[in-house]
Parts: C-alpha cells; structure tokens; sequence
C-alpha cells in the first residue's frame, strides 16, 4: 500500500450491492509494477479507489469537479472512473432490434488482423511499429508491451512518448470479435491497472469476446510519466482556502494557484504542453491500427467519455462499438457546467442525507430539513478553526481537505458509512476519519509524499490543454454569485470560481459548438440519475451532441452505471458490445 495511513475502508462500511468489490478481491503482490510494460517507467500506485480501499485502484476519483471545486481549481471540469463491482446476472431491456429506425446497429467489429492503411505517409513509422506483447510480470494470463508515438503529431520526427499496455486476452478465442479498448478518466488514470482488474469491471460474456486492452495515455502513469508537480505544491492546493473572504484571502489565492501553474509549466517542458485529450485519441488511432482493429471498439468512463467523444469526432468512420459511461460533453459551457454540477450534487447529497437521518447513529440528526445546513456550519467552523488531525506535516486541515474527502464520499454509496463517521468526528473537532480519505484518494502517504502515479500528475497539463479558457463575463460571474448564494452547501464545496490555468503558455482547445462524430456508427452513451461527479445533464448532452449518440440511463446513485449493480443496464450494455444490438434512445433502467 503506498499510502499507510488508516485508510476509510477500514472502517465498518454497511454491506451494499451496489458498486461493492467481492470479498475475495486479491491485492496485488507486495512490489508488484500493477502490470507496468517491461521497460517502462514509473510504478502505478494501488490506492485510487472510490471506497478509500486499495484494491480499487483503477477506478480513482480522480473527480473533476470536486478536485478542481474543492480544491480550489474549480474551472477543471473533472471526472473520474466508475467503480468497480459484483457481477450482476442480467435483466431484459427494452431495445430495437438492429437496423431499426433511429437505432441503426453498428458494424460487427474485427476479428482482428490486419487493419487499413488509412493513414498519413508521415507517420507511417508509427502505424506500421510492430507491438511485441510478453506475458506481465505479475499475471502471466494477461500481456504487455509499449508503443511509441510522437510527442508533437505535426513533428513526427521529433521527441516521442513511450506509451504502456495491457492486455487481458478473449477467454474464449473462439468467441473473439476484436480488441475493446478502455480508458478510466481521471485525466491521470491508468488504463493499464484497469486492464489488470478487467475481471471487476467487465462481465464474463464481454471478456470472453475482446482482448480488453488499457494503457496509460502519453505523460501519465507507466508512460513516459510528465511529473510537473512536488509534494508541496500537492499539498499548497488542498490547504489553500477555497473560500477567500476578503480582496486579500483571494489574491493569496490566486497567487498561490498560479504559481502551482507556472512550475507545473515550467518542469513539465514542451512534453507537458503535448498532453491534451486531442492528440491522445491520435494516439488511440495509432493504437487501433496495431491492434489490427479496422474500428476503434471503445470503453471510455467518466472523463474517459470525453476522450471517446474527441475520438469519435477526429475518426467519426473509425468508430466500432463505443461505451461512454458517465458522461461529459466536450461542447459543455461555463454555466451548463454549473447547472450540472448544482443537479449532480445536491441530488447526491439528498440521497446520501435521507440515508443518514433513518439511522439512529446519523452524525447530522432526524431531521432532514436541518441536515444540509448542518454541514454548512461545519464547513465554516473548519474555516475559522481547522480539524486537527494525527497526521504529521497536517495536524490541522481546511476547507479544502475536508470538502474534497466528504465530495469523494459520495461517489458510492459504500462510502455513506464513512462519510457519517467522518462527519461525527469532525463535529468533534477532529479530522481523522476524512483526511485518511481525502489522502487514499490522491495517495498521500503519511509522511507527506505523493505516488508518483497520482492523478493530480495530470490535472493541470490535461485540463488547461481541453478546456477553452474562462472568459471574464460580469454577466456570467453575477449568475455564478446568485447559485452560490441559493445553493449554499454546493458553494461551500465549489469554492471561489476563476482561471486556473492563467499562467499556462499554451491556448486551450478552441471551441466547437457543433454537432459532433458525423457519421460514426451508434454510441452508447450511459450514466446514473444522481452522480455527483459527471451529472446527468452532462451525459445528456453528450448523446445529444453526438450525431449518433443512443442515451441509456440509470435509476441509481454514484459514480459509474455499467457493472455496478442495474442488471438491466448491464444486459442493454453487452448486448450492444456483444451484438451490435443499440437500445432505444432514451431507455430508463
């Protein structure tokens, strides 16, 4: 475990089928490189799960919205990777047989083989590099191996990233239909330790048809890692104060969050400037080829989505079968963001609330009307006071770790125990219980040391390369201040809204604003009703931006829709995956 402080899965979480790991989940072996390809650098860590346990890894929070709201740089728009769970027998779903109108069934996927030469003759080295898998040092069931791919695609020549792989083959070869390549969000997740837990996240029937195949995207992880930030200036961003009251709290603020950018800027170099969304999707492209895959067969979670929608519209003919699971619309604004981000939170803290206050133990009462403004006060005493904590180097924590830690609480209803636990103990004046939390989620150790795989790796160089660049809009800024003021506890946890990202030298992503993926095959666009991290109204949006975007959503709460507990969502998913069978648009399960 890299983190070694008492994690929040140590705590007596109540039993809950949803998004729940099976009792025998096997760590991985002491020492063991998460499946990182021979060669490659950097350790993955084991200490990303939504629940706090280490097991979990893959699927971090590496939400947006919290770290960037709570931790002060609320303009990243983040998410995060649905969390694993038990297998679920399936249920029927309400779909349109193949063909029909308005669900158009998407090619069958190659078996494999030789894909296309459909690229440009200047990156002809790349598509045409042989990949050569060997069994993983820790799991000779499953393969590794790297690619190469330039750091600049309008340079091919130049530097170039060293990209890592995992493969867990098609347990029934017989069965194979293609490769299924996924991605857990973050920005700063690895695809390869989710490839490595594929058994969790995946049912049997879609394991026995793909070679799921996770890799690290370039600057993250086991590939070519960019490490643009130090512990302390990890550390600057969860104890600088979220919630400046005074013109002079918020220039210390800014201050301190534009030097974090400027160092980030400045270790990162040119390879740090080339870690934008776009030009990983060109590196999915090189990687369908290699695979031998005529089309891309993708999974993409939580800001995973978004690299699956940069995809579909660059390779709108490329697209095979397509998942994007928790969604977020590349074409979302400012304030379409804020709207999402207000229904995704407070739906997900009523749920959690009405939970609470039916137990006799919950920390904020009976009373569901007075609970929400418990918190509130909460939030402020610890911005007068702090919570004091036994964690050398934090002995006293802010805002910006206690909103973080109770923000990632809510990404699964396993965590509702802890958070009310937290809460209790935080009422008292200590900080223990969320702390251990917030840390398990950014791999924290106890002596103040950061994995170098954490996702916050990522954030900045990601973030400020995807994003347009926030506009100073008065008219834009008095709407922000009026949501803030009618949704307190959702302000708390935002923070003080403005540009992270100003002392960044590259422009962000100009904006589209258009329909996208024009012509691709049928996307399965997916998500729950109350997910705090990619709200529903982002993954709306998405399977409406998308030309050919199908909508299925889930009556649940948490992060993550397929695999984690709504048969009925997971029989409509591998159908499609399976069959090429596309639900009716707009399918409530």
């Amino acid at each position: 475990m890299l983190n070694d402080a008492p994690g929040p899965s140590d705590l007596p979480d109540g039993p809950s089928g949803y998004a729940a790991l099976p009792p025998d989940y096997p760590p991985p072996p002491p020492g063991a490189s998460s499946g990182a390809a021979p060669g490659a650098g950097g350790p993955p860590g084991h200490g990303r799960g939504a629940a706090g346990s280490p097991l979990r890894l893959v699927l971090a929070a590496v939400a947006v919205v919290a770290v960037l709201a709570v931790v002060v740089l609320t303009v990243w728009r983040v998410g995060n990777p649905p969390p694993v769970s038990q297998a679920r027998p399936p249920a029927p779903v309400p779909s349109a047989a193949p063909g029909s109108p308005g669900s158009p069934s998407p090619s069958t996927p190659s078996p494999g083989g030789t894909a296309p030469q459909d690229y440009p003759a200047a990156l002809s080295s790349y598509y045409t590099q042989r990949l050569r898998w060997s069994p993983c040092s820790d799991n000779r069931q499953q393969q590794c191996t790297t690619m190469q791919v330039p750091v600049d695609y309008s340079q091919p020549g130049g530097d170039r990233f060293t990209l890592a792989l995992r493969k867990a083959p098609a347990t029934d070869p017989a069965k194979r239909v293609g490769s299924l390549v996924i991605n857990p969000g973050g920005p700063g997740g690895s695809g390869v330790e989710y490839a490595q837990y594929s058994s969790f996240v995946f049912s049997p029937a879609v394991r026995a048809a793909y070679d799921i195949v996770g890799f690290d995207p370039r600057g993250i992880g086991a590939s070519s890692p960019v490490r643009c930030l130090t512990n302390s200036d990890m550390d600057l961003l969860f104890s600088a104060d979220p919630t400046p009251d005074s013109p002079a709290e918020r220039a210390q603020l800014l201050a301190d969050v534009d030097g974090v950018t400027a160092r980030c800027a400045a270790r990162g170099g040119t390879r740090a400037r080339h870690m934008s969304t776009a030009e990983v999707a060109h590196d999915m492209d090189v990687m369908r080829v290699l695979l031998g895959d005529a089309k891309l067969n993708f999974f993409g979670g939580s800001y995973g989505t978004f690299l699956g929608a940069m995809y579909a519209d660059a390779f709108p003919k490329k697209v095979g079968r397509m998942v994007l699971d928790s969604a977020m619309s590349p074409n979302q604004t400012d304030q379409q963001e804020m709207t999402y981000d207000i229904q995704g939170f407070e739906s997900s803290i009523d749920a959690f609330i009405g939970w609470c206050v039916a137990r006799t133990d919950c920390a904020l009462g009976r009373d569901k009307g007075a609970a929400r403004q418990k918190i509130v006060d909460l939030l402020d005493t610890v911005e007068r006071k702090g919570l004091t904590t036994g964690t050398p180097g934090l002995t006293r924590i802010g805002e910006g770790w206690v909103g973080f830690a109770i923000f990632m609480c809510l990404y699964s209803d396993t965590s509702w125990p802890t958070l009310n636990q937290g809460l209790a103990q935080a009422f008292t004046g200590r900080g223990d219980i969320l702390l251990s939390k917030g840390m398990s989620v950014v791999e924290r150790s106890r002596n103040g040391s950061y994995a170098p795989s954490t996702y916050l790796q990522a954030m900045i160089p990601v973030r400020c390369a995807d994003w347009p660049r926030s506009k100073t809009d008065p008219a834009e800024l008095a709407a922000q201040r009026k949501a803030q003021a009618a949704h307190p506890l959702w302000a708390r946890m935002t923070g003080e809204i403005y540009d992270n990202c100003r002392t960044w030298p590259t422009p962000g992503r100009t904006e589209k604003g258009t329909t996208l993926a024009v012509g691709a095959d049928p996307i399965l666009v997916i998500g729950n009703q109350r997910d705090p991290a990619t709200p529903i109204g982002g993954t709306k949006q998405l399977a409406k931006d998308l030309d050919s975007g199908v909508l299925l959503t889930s009556d649940h709460d948490g992060h993550g829709t397929y695999y984690a507990g709504n048969p009925c969502v997971d029989s409509a998913v591998d159908g499609y995956l399976l069959r090429g069978t596309v639900p009716a648009d707009g399918t409530t399960c």
